[in-house]
């Protein structure tokens, strides 16, 4: 390891020992540069470069001097993504296909959402990958096909958005985040929380707290956690209205059963500008009767909740169908009758296997499947991310 550093080691570095710079907290680094002999307005600097310039090299934060570009270049790595491709889905939506440093392929969803058809505008979300695999194998997911192969770290988790903001056309930018693509969130949790602190940190990213959401499968304890330490939004995967149900399609359910969890969401400390959402994978013939619609009013009481309908997507590795318009809607109508406030959620870029569920497999070889796609070629060897 390079000398000078602080005895509490950062916890991720390159095999030649240069620290991963862009998994540290602003604390992290401080102590790390004043280690090395710098004065801590230093930190700040660097930090400013990082997230709000992000710069992909030391030599290009010109007002720090050579002599500290050189040290900052010896002693730490500014970690990125390998961009793979972009397949464009005809709804909008992109993914956004990377390799981590071994190889491993993560994915990436950008969903544009226009609130003026006529002038244009409206959010721009980004659902961000915290995991290589999934280990809760729910059974309608294909992500959780792959197992867990392991955590992201928080460079990781940070640079999907730092690298996509990058290449977005004048005028585009990300303005909501959501923890739902590959992986269970909770399930990493501290890599999850450090990378949260840069995404709403006011040098950092400085995204709004009511703009970043983690969706979780309902790791209890540390849901709790969670609530305590970061004021994000919170979404709950739900998707049964029994226990019964939920066991045949949710393991987790074995571990924190369904009455345990609804318990915590009625007793975490909520904003009362905020609620719980709730996502519900309808499938059909399984979880879509009003009799279900019936239960989950009752499940309901006494949260601070929304439900989010979300028709199941197929694929060819599941037999599970999707349940017709008429169904999600007669479902969503017996909940909003009843003061559940409920809405279902349009199908986003099912064609290029971006819509939720379907996260993890693709193959940017296999064009005919996707339809139009950026598949790799010698233009992003330098880091360049073109878009179709």
């Amino acid at each position: 390891m390079a000398g000078g550093l602080s005895a509490r080691m950062p916890r991720f570095a390159d095999p030649d020992g240069r620290v991963d710079i862009k998994s540290l907290s602003f604390d992290e680094l401080t102590a790390d540069l004043v280690a090395l002999g710098s004065q801590k307005f230093r930190a700040l600097q660097v930090w400013k470069w990082l997230w709000q310039k992000k710069v992909r090299d030391f030599a290009d934060m010109t007002n720090v001097s050579k002599e500290w570009r050189a040290k900052l270049a010896e002693h730490f790595v500014i970690y990125e993504l390998t961009p793979v491709g972009v397949l464009t889905s005809v709804d909008g939506t992109r993914k956004f296909l990377w390799h981590t440093r071994e190889g491993q392929q993560i994915e990436s969803v950008l969903i544009p959402e226009i609130v003026d058809p006529e002038e244009g505008g409206g959010r721009l979300t980004l659902c961000v990958s915290t995991q290589v695999g999934c280990a809760m194998a729910c059974t309608f997911c294909l992500t959780g096909d792959l197992g867990l192969k392991r955590h992201l770290k928080p460079s990781e988790i940070i640079n999907q958005p730092v690298q996509i903001a990058r290449i977005l056309p004048e005028g585009e930018r990300i303005t909501n985040v959501v923890m739902m693509g590959m992986g269970e969130p909770l399930h990493n949790y501290d890599n999850l929380v450090a990378a949260l602190r840069v995404y709403l940190d006011e040098h950092g990213l400085g995204l709004s707290h009511r703009r970043v959401t983690v969706s979780t499968v309902g790791l209890v304890p540390a849901m709790r956690k969670l609530t305590e330490e970061l004021p994000v939004n919170l979404a709950v995967s739900l998707n049964a209205s029994t226990e019964e149900q939920r066991l045949k399609v949710m393991p987790i359910t074995k571990k924190w059963s369904m009455a345990e969890l609804l318990q915590t969401c009625r007793d975490l400390p909520v904003h009362h500008h905020k609620r719980i959402t709730f996502e519900y994978v309808m499938m059909a013939g399984f979880n879509d009767s009003i009799e279900d619609a019936a239960r989950i009013v009752k499940l309901m009481r006494g949260i601070r909740s929304k439900v989010n309908l979300i028709p199941y997507n197929e694929n060819p590795s599941r037999d599970i169908r999707r349940p017709g318009q008429e169904v999600a809607k007669a479902f969503q109508h017996h909940l909003v009758t009843r003061g559940v406030q409920c809405s279902i959620r349009a199908t986003r870029g099912k064609d290029i296997s971006a819509a939720c569920g379907q996260l993890g497999k693709a193959d940017p070889s296999t064009v005919a499947i996707f339809g139009p796609a950026v598949l790799p070629n010698p233009a992003l060897a330098d880091g360049a991310l073109p878009v179709d």
